[in-house]
């Protein structure tokens, strides 16, 4: 119905922005082939633009598919109207009437981001009563439907209801391309695989889904054997009742340019619908379709069809029984070609989509004419705008605390460092290794008096016999002199205390450096002294180089306790960020 209606405003000299479907629920796993169409689109057009035809450009945008997600529509707003607003700019395309056939909470941002000329909903079914998940839209659906400038609704239901919610309400059903079904009436073939089919056919176009009646199918099956029921359309629930049967046949899915050829190969044409709150207030497609071939049509007792038989005269007929369904069907086969084949026609033809474009481009005009024709001086426009500007300002500084909030009041960094820093419990070893310094050049570190600390507890504990101190900072005075200077006051003897000369670069580097000095002593297992949020890139990096060596690095006097800590400084988020940066780069370059 969106693909006609867009077709239509391009013929009447119209330029036609299409924004593909942005989805009402959270994707399953059979949209599978959905998304990587989504995706195949992207990759092949212009930042997913893509000329259908001259004045008609389809925009498929990739996106967050979580409608109800306020972080997923703050981002989803952000990338979409940046992309249109730039195609907006270079096509100078200014004050667009938009027809929205969604009333998720992305289409209203969208919809009031743009501030068009005129925002119209089109609600084109009980967007809420379709499916389990899209029930919640529903409140969405009621606000949209109270701010834009005007409602369409296919059905009576739907406008009875919208008209509660807007004083600016038009019914305006589905239409039919009338040339392209009655050339076909005239001049087409009946396709093979459907001319192959002996017997009266009794057909049906359109999705076997959960609305589709399989039970009065199956009933009507049963009780004309000798009719056979063909059904075209994508099987969108369990048909096995349906297969079950001799005398149905699926035909499965068919481009909709073949649909005519089909239906003129109808000795009778169903609309078989469960009878439901959500199917009162469906005008069914195929119905103008059907009616433009000339086939007799039986239907089940639906409110909007019958509004169509109060309308057209008696050129369908309603059943209200599962027998009445059946001799309905049985009477059409034995009248033929009846007389009100004619009137099926003409009713066709005034709901053609040329018709019902015109009643459409007639209510937009005039609509626009009322809003051009408001008084709406300068200084509420430029109020407006404010407005708007402030509201943004809002959001924006509410994300700006929500985020603060989180990172320095909850216990997420805490989280993200808990997973840096390791805790082994002490063994006795064959050397304590000090590790001491900038990590990296950029990486500060001023904790080089809490290692002297840590070096001295574990060697008077009588964990190791030596202790060997490495740093990455050459200065005027050394880090590791300032250590062993200390290690020594507080006891630790000379000889047990070695220097490394070399000043590595990184942690990297560190633990090449220090290879040399193990192999001379011995060493087959080290206690590893370092910065705690250090200790876990360090650890890695030890495992790759010297996998036999037993390596273990016990909490330091600055190990963060291990249950759950709610507040963050910035020097422990720079030192977090740093670490998960330096394990990627180190993934990178093969290093752990």
């Amino acid at each position: 119905m969106h693909q006609q209606l867009a077709t239509a405003l391009v013929k009447s000299g119209n330029r036609v922005l299409f924004i593909e479907n942005t989805g009402v629920r959270a994707p399953r796993v059979g949209d599978f082939i959905r998304i990587s169409s989504r995706i195949r689109n992207w990759v092949r057009s212009t930042r997913g633009f893509f000329d259908i035809q001259e004045n008609l450009t389809v925009f498929s945008p990739i996106f967050l598919p979580f409608p109800y997600s306020w972080l997923a529509l703050i981002i989803n707003r952000f990338l979409l109207s940046r992309s249109i607003e730039k195609w907006m700019r270079i096509e100078r395309y200014q004050a667009p009437v938009i027809i929205s056939f969604l009333p998720t909470p992305l289409a209203q941002s969208l919809v009031e981001y743009f501030n068009p000329s005129l925002a119209i909903y089109y609600c084109a079914n009980d967007m809420s009563g379709g499916s389990a998940g899209a029930g919640r839209l529903k409140r969405h659906e009621d606000t949209f439907l109270s701010k834009v400038d005007a409602v369409f609704c296919i059905s009576h239901t739907l406008l009875e209801y919208a008209g509660q919610l807007n004083g600016h309400t038009f019914l305006l059903p589905a239409g039919v391309d009338y040339e392209k079904f009655e050339a076909a009436r005239e001049n087409d073939e009946v396709p093979s695989d459907l001319a192959a089919i002996h017997g009266p056919v009794i057909g049906y176009v359109g999705a076997i889904s959960g609305v589709f009646d399989q039970t009065l199918l199956v009933y009507a099956a049963h009780a004309l054997p000798e009719a056979s029921f063909v059904l075209i359309g994508p099987e969108v629930t369990d048909v096995s009742l349906l297969k079950a049967c001799p005398n149905i046949r699926l035909l499965g899915k068919r481009l909709h340019n073949d649909v005519p050829r089909y239906v003129k190969g109808f000795d009778v044409a169903l609309i078989p619908y469960v009878k439901s709150a959500f199917t009162d207030a469906v005008y069914s497609c195929k119905l103008n379709e059907y009616m433009a071939m000339g086939v007799p049509v039986i239907a089940t007792d639906l409110r909007e069809l019958r509004f169509y038989v109060e309308h057209h005269g008696n050129v369908l007929e309603i059943a209200r029984t599962k027998d009445e369904f059946v001799e309905r069907i049985r009477h059409a086969l034995v009248a033929g070609d009846d007389t009100r084949r004619a009137a099926r026609i003409a009713a066709a033809q005034q709901n053609s989509w040329d018709q019902r474009f015109a009643d459409i481009s007639e209510v937009i005009n005039q609509l626009l004419i009322v809003k051009a024709n408001e008084r709406l001086d300068w200084q509420s426009r430029l109020t407006n705008y404010y407005h708007r500007g402030r509201i943004r300002i809002i959001k924006v500084v509410l994300a700006a605390i929500a985020c603060y909030g989180i990172l320095f009041y909850t216990p997420l960094v805490w989280f993200a460092g808990d997973q840096l820093a390791v805790r082994h419990a002490p063994k006795v070893a064959d050397a304590i290794v000090v590790f001491s310094g900038d990590g990296e050049s950029s990486y500060i570190n001023q904790s080089y008096q809490r290692r002297a600390l840590d070096a001295i507890q574990y060697y008077k504990s009588g964990y190791a016999p030596i202790i060997l101190l490495s740093s990455g900072r050459d200065q005027t005075f050394s880090e590791v002199e300032i250590i062993r200077s200390l290690l020594i006051n507080r006891g630790v003897p000379p000889r047990s205390v070695e220097i490394l000369e070399k000043y590595p670069r990184s942690t990297f580097e560190n633990v090449t450096f220090v290879k040399d000095a193990l192999a001379k002593h011995e060493v087959r297992s080290i206690l590893l002294i370092t910065s705690p949020y250090h200790s876990r890139r360090a650890l890695w990096v030890w495992r790759k180089a010297m996998p036999e060596l037993v390596v273990l690095a016990p909490a330091v006097v600055d190990t963060p306790r291990a249950n759950p800590q709610w507040r963050a400084s910035i020097d422990q988020i720079k030192i977090v960020c740093y670490e998960y940066l330096a394990i990627a780069y180190y993934r990178y370059k093969g290093w752990l």
